[in-house]
């Protein structure tokens, strides 16, 4: 069932991306993907896009999902029932197991029937649109105004170069820092070209911070190791300063993150998040977990990056129901993925002290060309809320969906006019006593 129901959501991203790019130059059948949701009440999508769930939201119409969803999460009670008692003559199970399986095989068959569509007028020079290799933009945060960057990057699913931010006013958090404060074993990880897991990293062991910072530079095996997204305020929370906590500043275009706005949102003190690594270190194409935006502020080193929209998932070879995607965004092979070309490509050199934003949704490479260290952040806010929940309803995580669409737990909007904060003051901010005009 879950195979199923993964396999007809990426179906549908992929419905999606096909619609953004070829709708007006090619034609494609897709009757088959309302067909198998046709053969059982519960082989249906309990929403086919986010816009659906943030039209239901607005409508005061968002009951009746969660009707659905309590039917659904009985359905896989009931599944799991059938599971641990053995039932496999039970006759429901039987029927449904069938249907099952023949909308898992009509779905694979319109997978491939996709794909030899493209390639085909691909190989023949007959597939437009083509793509394009774009920079992305560098804005100065003295000229960005919060308003701007959710209108122009962040809902529209553009990344951006911000320049002229100071995150840590106080000591700056240099290796050093890291090295004196943080004291504390740390989990590396490193890149395997043959694994299937995100970004294709895997586990490359233990060792205190503080022997990593003095080796990851020089050490021939240290220098394919990275320190790879470690919570800071889980495990380091000295970093921040005493109270009031002033050691670290939440730019004004992050600090409305709807993370901080539940009271048990399991995701409300991850961030931000130590990277280090060097030259030899680079993680490969992926899309952040849950449709999250993500920045990272680079402290020290140049870092490489490729993005592409996520308007483009049709021409980038996912390995739909995974992390996975079979092209290498740096060593690209055009002759074996000929759609790649027909994908708008943005790339960017970070620089010292530069804040690379990425929106939701948005499949990116990075690598190093330098030592490196930063701290980034996962979020979510009105820019990509509605994509962040259609995630969660994929996931089955029926507590995170009605949580962010109760109106209650978590208030929705952002503010035009909102600030720079402290640590200190970020987290303890009232979100529900502010007022919004951004949503």
């Amino acid at each position: 069932y879950q195979r199923y129901q993964h396999l007809l959501s990426s179906i549908a991203d992929l419905k999606f991306s096909f619609e953004a790019k070829y709708s007006k130059t090619v034609e494609f059948d897709w009757s088959n993907f309302y067909v198998v949701q046709k053969l059982h009440v519960n082989m249906r999508m309990l929403v086919q896009r986010p816009e659906a769930i943030e039209s239901a939201f607005h409508r005061g119409q968002i009951q009746a999902l969660w009707k659905q969803i309590e039917a659904r999460a009985a359905l896989v009670r009931d599944i799991q029932t059938w599971i641990d008692t053995k039932e496999e003559k039970n006759a429901t199970r039987i029927r449904f197991g069938a249907k099952l399986s023949k909308g898992y095989g009509i779905l694979r068959k319109l997978f491939g029937r996709l794909y030899k569509t493209l390639h085909t007028r691909a190989l023949g020079g007959k597939l437009e649109p083509m793509g394009r290799t774009l920079p992305v933009d560098r804005r100065n945060a003295s000229e960005l105004s919060v308003r701007e960057f959710i209108e122009s990057y962040a809902r529209p699913g553009n990344p951006v170069i911000i320049t002229g931010l100071n995150l840590t006013r106080e000591e700056p958090w240099t290796l050093e820092f890291f090295k004196q404060t943080c004291n504390k074993s740390v989990e590396l990880r490193e890149k395997n070209a043959s694994k299937k897991s995100w970004g294709r990293l895997q586990d490359a062991g233990h060792l205190p911070l503080a022997e990593f910072i003095d080796t990851f530079a020089t050490n021939a095996t240290r220098k394919k190791w990275y320190l790879h997204d470690w919570p800071l305020p889980s495990w380091c929370p000295e970093v921040f300063g005493p109270a009031p906590y002033t050691g670290f500043h939440m730019p004004k275009y992050f600090a409305g993150d709807y993370f901080q706005r539940g009271a048990f949102e399991r995701y409300q003190h991850s961030w931000p998040s130590l990277f280090v690594g060097s030259e030899e270190t680079e993680s490969a194409l992926h899309v952040d977990t849950g449709g999250t935006n993500f920045w990272l502020h680079l402290l020290s080193g140049r870092k490489e990056w490729k993005f592409y929209s996520r308007r483009d998932l049709i021409n980038l070879y996912w390995k739909p129901s995974t992390a996975h995607y079979y092209i290498d965004a740096f060593r690209p092979k055009q002759e074996f993925f000929p759609l790649l070309k027909h994908a708008d490509l943005y790339t960017g050199i970070q620089e010292p002290g530069e804040l690379m934003f990425i929106p939701g949704g948005n499949p990116h490479a990075v690598r190093n060309l330098e030592p490196i260290h930063g701290v980034s952040m996962n979020y979510v806010d009105a820019s990509n809320v509605w994509m962040y929940i259609w995630t969660q309803l994929q996931e089955e995580e029926w507590g995170a969906v009605e949580m962010f669409t109760d109106n209650v737990s978590i208030p929705h909007g952002l503010r035009s006019d909102q600030k720079d904060l402290s640590w200190g003051e970020w987290k303890s901010t009232s979100w529900n006593e502010l007022q919004f005009d951004i949503f």
